[in-house]
Order: C-alpha cells, then structure tokens, then sequence
C-alpha cells in the first residue's frame, strides 16, 4: 500500500511539473511519471537487477567485514542479522533508488555530489545512470568506515569510473568536494538527518550549483526537525521550485541572476 501511494504522489506531481518549459522541471517530471508507471528502460533493468543482486550479497560482506572487530566477538548469525537490519535501515527501497536513477538518467548531470554513501546502493543507482548516459562524475562523501564497505560493490560492478568515494568527516571534506564538483548539476542530501546538520548543507551546496540544478533532500518527515529544515529550504534564495514526495523533497534552482 505505501508504495501505491508512494506511484500516485509521484505521478501527480510528474502531472503539475509537465507543464512547465524549462528543462529541469520537465526532467524531474519525466522520472517521476516513468518511476510512477513502471515503465523503466529495459537497460536499466538490467542494471537494476545486478545492483538488487548486490543487495542480497550486502549483509554477508558487512558481517564478514566485522568480523574481529567486535568486542567481545559475537556469533556469526548475530552479525549477519546485524548487518541485514543496517543495510535495510542504511539504504534507500527500491522504488527511491529506481528513482534517483531514472532521474539521474533524465537529467543527464556532467558533475553530481553525493552527501552520504552508506553501503553504497544509492550511489550505485546513480553511477548505473551515469554509466548509461555515458559521461559524468558523482563524488560521493562518507566516513571512513563506510567508504571502505562500499567501495568493493562498486568496483564489482565496474562503476569505479563514474562513482569517487570521498572517506572522511563530511564536514571536514565537503569544502575540497565542492571545489572539485563545482558546477553541480545534480547532488543528493542523504547524510545529516537533523534540521541544522541538513541546512548547513544545504547552504553549503547551494552557491555551487549550476542554474537548474536538482537537489533531492532525503527524509524530509523524519522528525519535526526535518520538517521544519524542508520548510526553510524551500523559502532559500534561487529555489524556484520544490516537490515534497513525503520521504524524498526535490528542489530546482534558478540561474544566479534570475528573479525568484
């Protein structure tokens, strides 16, 4: 039933952005209607089911990864269950993940910023898009730890090219990134899930990004706080449009010198 109702709101909302002319609306639009409909490109398919392939194996890396790591050391299936919850809690579903791609894929971004890797199944989404665009970069931004264990899947899936990991404290690496991404076209929020930590990032993305670039905010009903963070970034300066999906917020700005 959620995801039904999840198909309808993102339908409904392709429906009030198709009406706009300006590309980035239209592309949003676009990715939404098709993720809505199911009507997913059959090479994406095939992308899809090998990163859902690497989603099953997931657990059993994470767990075998902790392995004498822990203190005391834990058995086996505790890990492994361990794991299993992370990676569900950790990871965007499937129908969010299916729709960053598609609108990666829509929007055909040269230069893409990732706040917050986690295990890596997002950003495979997305550098799987930019792969079938053929062309653009997505830097990825995380702690050390969890770089490490998102690194292997990308490389096995042979999208080390498109996808860079960024290890470190987001906020002591995000002012190199930004630099080196500027100017963004494309960049998920998907780390700080607090009102402060969500705009201070925001704040910090927005001067870098190009003019309608797309900002996807995860979480935006988490708590009153991220509601409250979705609210002020709506109101910020060059936001033209924004689209709230309950989980997922999607923001376009405007070029610099326009007018809101």
């Amino acid at each position: 039933m959620a995801g039904a109702g999840y198909r309808l709101l993102m339908a409904s909302s392709a429906a009030r952005l198709m009406r706009r002319r300006d590309p980035s609306p239209r592309a949003v639009a676009a990715a939404l209607r098709t993720t809505a409909l199911g009507r997913i490109p059959a090479e994406e398919r095939a992308w899809i089911d090998r990163i859902d392939a690497h989603r099953r194996r997931l657990p059993a890396f994470v767990a075998s990864a902790e392995e004498g790591l822990a203190s005391p050391r834990r058995p086996p299936s505790e890990r492994l269950a361990e794991a299993s919850r992370a990676c569900q809690w950790m990871s965007l579903p499937p129908i969010w993940a299916i729709f960053l791609a598609r609108l990666v894929r829509e929007l055909a971004p040269r230069s893409s910023l990732e706040l917050g890797t986690g295990f890596g199944i997002s950003t495979a989404f997305q550098a799987a898009a930019l792969e079938l665009n053929g062309s653009g970069t997505l830097l990825s931004l995380d702690i050390e730890g969890m770089t490490t264990l998102a690194q292997p899947g990308l490389d096995r899936l042979g999208l080390e090219r498109r996808a860079e990991l960024v290890p470190g404290m987001i906020e002591d690496t995000l002012s190199t990134a930004l630099e080196r991404a500027a100017p963004i076209d494309y960049a998920l929020l998907d780390a700080d899930h607090t009102e402060a930590g969500t705009l201070t990032a925001f704040d910090a993305v927005l001067p870098r990004l190009s003019g309608g670039a797309v900002v996807v905010v995860d979480d935006i009903n988490w708590t009153a706080g991220m509601r409250r963070a979705w609210q002020r970034i709506q109101h910020r300066e060059r936001v033209s449009t924004t689209v709230g999906l309950r989980r997922l917020g999607i923001v376009i700005v405007s070029a610099r010198n326009d007018s809101r």
